[in-house]
């Protein structure tokens, strides 16, 4: 795979996928003191940069493989590309997901007619499942990441990096098999080898950093807000050329990556998955590797649940001081409730949620405790609260 690969890929899928917008965030990088450029993979039509490279290799199907159809596994982005692909040019899909796979990427997937079967915990499992019903159907296995076919049409996107911004300096970009980054840095460094590359991945899956580094990682047992890079292992093509191409391996912890998925939102007003957000993570985490770098963070995806979304939102508010707890302890007598929650009013916040609990607290029998979820302005008005409720003789402690 090399670059002539990756223009080829680009010829071939013009038209077919988004050149997606590159732009800059003067709020992202006053955030994070780096010069930040966003490329807006989440903005294709399934939401992910994972198009480049499914289109590319199914247009190099044979009429035969074409007929027998292909299958792939996948934990959503990849799933819903070779679908969407396949239902467009009348190639049968076959794609079998973790059984963990968030259940919106289960039913985009479907939508596109693909038939979806559940399987596995992690990547390993399924990806074994996949190889076997691909020797039992006869069908072509449409890997995710270790095909030079698919690595070269994820290459596109860093042409499309240098045409958008020729002097960037540094192109950061999630890691999980290594698919992306292994196109990305082929053709940023055979164009422009001075350009810095990137990789990201989440600590409890740093496979590809633990190698690039020298320093095995175990995966970890628990699931990680990034599942779409989730992977246990590089790939046999993949690291070669990340060994060769990549600068730079880096890690960021799930706060991290809620953090910037939460920041993305509320900044840009663009949604982002876990797995899209950590190259913004990075930034944040590690400004100094960036330092007087235009640098340009690839959103690679946007396909997360609306339950994950709402919770990473909520965690992202109770982080920002803009949704707190307090315990007040007030007298057990009428009217003191009442009382407190003037009080509370008086100071300018909004009572989202009230505890009244008499029995199993208070430090005293005459007395009861109430738990408040208040919301705020930020720090400034967490300190002003419960110092002006103090100051009416109220016992406050935070809730962690």
């Amino acid at each position: 795979m090399n670059l002539e690969d990756i223009y080829l890929a680009r010829e071939q899928i013009a038209g077919q996928v988004l050149n997606t917008p590159l732009e800059h965030s003067q709020t992202l990088s006053h955030w994070c003191g780096v010069d930040v450029y966003l490329k807006f993979e989440n903005l294709q039509f399934t939401a992910s940069f994972k198009e480049r490279g499914a289109l590319n290799r199914l247009l190099q199907l044979s009429p035969e493989e074409q007929a027998r159809g292909v299958v792939a596994m996948s934990a959503g982005n990849h799933a819903q590309a070779v679908a969407y692909h396949g239902s467009r040019l009348g190639v049968p899909t076959c794609i079998v997901m973790p059984r963990a796979t968030p259940n919106n990427k289960v039913q985009q997937t479907r939508v596109f007619g693909a038939e979806v079967i559940l399987h596995g915990t992690q990547f390993d499992e399924t990806l074994a499942h996949t190889r076997l019903l691909a020797e039992q159907r006869r069908m072509t296995l449409v890997h995710p990441f270790d095909d030079p076919r698919v690595i070269a049409g994820q290459g596109t996107i860093g042409l499309e990096i240098l045409d958008a911004l020729p002097d960037v300096g540094c192109v950061v970009v999630p890691v999980g098999g290594g698919g992306m980054i292994s196109g990305i840095a082929t053709a940023i460094k055979a164009l422009k080898p001075e350009v810095k590359v990137v990789g990201v991945q989440v600590e409890r899956y740093a496979s590809v950093y633990g190698a690039f580094r020298n320093e095995p990682q175990q995966p970890s047992r628990l699931l990680t807000v990034a599942e779409g890079i989730a992977v246990k292992a590089p790939g046999v093509n993949t690291l070669p050329i990340i060994r060769r191409c990549v600068d730079e391996m880096l890690s960021v912890t799930e706060e991290q990556v809620e953090q910037a998925v939460f920041t993305l939102l509320e900044i840009e007003k663009t949604v982002v998955e876990g797995a899209g957000a950590v190259g913004l993570a990075a930034a944040k985490a590690y400004p100094a590797v960036f330092r007087d770098l235009k640098t340009c963070l690839v959103l690679s995806g946007g396909n997360i649940d609306m339950m994950i979304l709402s919770s990473i939102l909520q965690r992202g508010l109770v982080r920002s001081r803009r949704l707190v707890r307090l315990k007040v302890e007030i007298p057990d007598l009428p009217g003191a409730l009442s009382e407190l929650t003037q009080a509370v009013g008086a100071l300018d916040s909004n009572i989202m949620d009230i505890v009244h609990q008499r029995t199993f607290a208070g430090s005293s029998v005459r007395s009861t405790v109430v738990e408040l979820s208040l919301q705020m302005r930020g720090e400034e008005q967490v300190s002003e609260v419960v110092e002006g409720l103090r100051q009416k003789g109220y016992e406050v402690a935070l809730i962690a």
